[in-house]
Formats: C-alpha cells, structure tokens, sequence
C-alpha cells in the first residue's frame, strides 16, 4: 500500500472490527484513495474464499458414507431409525447436491430394475403369440382387415367432405337472400346543439388522471441513451486498477457492462448481485446475456458514493454457481 495517511491504511485492514463511526470514516476515505479501495477489495474477497472453504469443510464432516445412501436408497429398514434421521436430515436441513444424486441415482436404478421384472411376463406372452403370425391363414385373415378398415375410412371422409359442402353452400344462399332482402341503412340523425358541436368533450377529472397514470409510468419506460452512464467492468486482479466513475446530475442511470470470456458465456442466465462495501445487497437480478456481454441497470437513486462489487453467478437449473467479481468505485460530484 501507497497511501499517505498510514492510521486510516492500518483501519482499513482492521475494517470488520471498527465500529459504525470508524466504518463511515473508512469508506468515505476509500471513495478518494484508489490503494485502500483496492486493499479492502482484496481483504473481502480473501474473507469470502476463507469462508467458502471452511463451509465445504464442515460438509466434508458432516457427509455420511456412500454405502448408507445407497442401503437407504435399496431399503430403508437396512440401517439404523438413528442413521435415517440423520441422513434425512441432511439431505433436507444441509441441501448436499452431491449425496443426493447418489440416493436418486441408485433409487432410479431399482426402479427400472422392477419395471423390467414387470414387463417379462408381457415379454414371454408375446414369444407364445409370434409364431401363430407366421401361418398364411392368419396373414390373409390380418391383410383382408386392413384393407376393409382403409376402404370405411375412404367411405367416412368423403360423406365428411359432402356435408361441409353443402353447409358452406346453405351458408352463402342465406347470406344471399339476407342482403337482398334487408332495406338500405338509415343515416344517423346529427346530434343538435349548440354551435352544431356533436363531438363528445373529456371531464377535466379524466384529463387529470391520465396525466396522473403517465407520472407514474415514467420510472418504467425505457430510458433515453444520454440518461445512462456506461461503466465497463475488468476482473481488477493484479495491478489492474478498479474502474471509477462519477455520475452527473444528468444522469439517472448506471449501465454497469461485463465482457464474459468464451467459459464464462456458456450459460444463457445470470445472477447478477450488487453490493456495497459492507456486504448490504443494494440489488439482484436475473439477467440473459448478450453475444458475450452482460448490462445491468441501476438507478442513481440506489447508489452512494463509496466502492461496490458486481458479483456474477451462472444460473443451471436451480443451482447458481460463482463465476466471478468485479469492483468498482462511485466518486462524489464535484
């Protein structure tokens, strides 16, 4: 670290334990000094990776065996009421993906086993029959059914096609005869009035809620392309230095935009969860990429001057997994 002010450098890698005043500090100190916006980014996400890597430790010791789960899966009553509980537990309680494609693997594997069983007796009936079929009596018999079946089907679709022209043919007649026979309209009487006004006049309560409605759609429609400030993400790995930027009065939004490289982009929907330097979420979304490229809009309003990071989780189904983060940096206006 390069900063000047070495009693605010040393709070910063003291961040989680500083009180709320102490916090403040930090980060509208941070929001001016890009090292220590870069050194707190670095210290959450070795947090976050230490944290990751205790959970998937703590699930590594709380699994149980593979056999249980395939006994569970063949037949409950082969282990313990103890040992039942507690892998239900942990399939209910601890969500673990891998155990359960284990239990559900082997339990589909049973239950196609007992539909094979089943069906061997269809199996074994239709071995006793197929030798019959081979007798030329019974092939006259099957081919002279077949040929009646198509000629009464022949018969039935041209009995269908008489009766839908003859109902198409009633239908113009009457439509015929009904113009012919219908006097000419008569012209509608202009309404009297004053001023020869016919026309109808809106209440200045209908005007005022139209107007009213159009207020409140506002914030939902599309906004204009000079209304948007568009800030390009990058990994800030290394030396790479963490994107800043200032939003003008004349701005309403933040179009934050992420390039995803070919093994990022392989899924078509993203997680997108944008969270400021305390870990509050400041929104989430689903969002679908586009040729490679992720934009997500946010208000100016949800946005304070301080540093933020964008974290990306690949959707699969009901599974999201974690690609990647990018920080980045609000300054204040000047």
């Amino acid at each position: 670290m390069t900063c000047h002010d070495e009693a605010m450098a040393g709070q910063v890698l003291l961040y989680r334990e500083l009180g709320e005043e102490e916090r403040a500090a930090v980060d509208s100190h941070v929001t001016e000094c890009n090292d220590c916006a870069e050194a707190l980014w670095a210290l959450d996400r070795f947090e976050h990776k230490l944290a990751r890597a205790g959970e998937k430790r703590r699930m590594a010791l709380i699994h149980p065996t593979e056999e249980q789960i395939i006994q569970l899966a063949i037949d409950p009553n082969l282990l313990q009421p103890e040992q039942r509980a507690r892998i239900q537990h942990h399939f209910e309680r601890e969500n673990c993906a891998s155990c359960e494609r284990i239990y559900w693997s082997v339990l589909e594997s049973e239950q196609e086993c007992a539909k094979q069983l089943k069906e061997e007796p269809k199996a074994n009936f239709w071995l006793r029959v197929f030798p019959i079929w081979k007798k030329p009596a019974f092939a006259l018999a099957l081919a002279l059914v077949i040929l009646q079946a198509v000629e009464i089907r022949q018969i039935a679709g041209l009995k269908q096609q008489v009766r839908s022209q003859l109902a198409e043919n009633s239908v113009r007649l009457s439509q015929k005869n009904s113009a012919i026979s219908t006097p000419q309209a008569v012209q509608p009487m202009q309404q009297a009035g004053p001023g020869g006004a016919g026309t109808l006049q809106q209440n200045p309560q209908q005007e005022k809620t139209i107007a009213e409605l159009r207020q409140k759609l506002q914030p939902y429609l599309k906004p204009r392309a000079d209304a948007a400030y568009v800030l390009l993400l990058s990994a800030g790995r290394g030396g790479d230095t963490i994107p800043t930027a200032e939003l003008q009065d004349s701005k309403l939004f933040l179009v934050l935009q992420a390039n995803l490289s070919k093994e990022l982009g392989q899924y078509k929907t993203y997680k997108l969860v944008l969270q400021d330097s305390s870990r509050n979420i400041v929104k989430s979304d689903r969002v679908a990429q586009q040729d490679g490229t992720l934009n997500y809009l946010v208000r100016k309003e949800l946005l304070k001057p301080g540093l933020y990071t964008l974290e990306i989780y690949g959707v699969d189904g009901n599974q999201a997994h974690d690609l990647v983060q990018f920080p980045f940096r609000l300054a204040a206006t000047r």
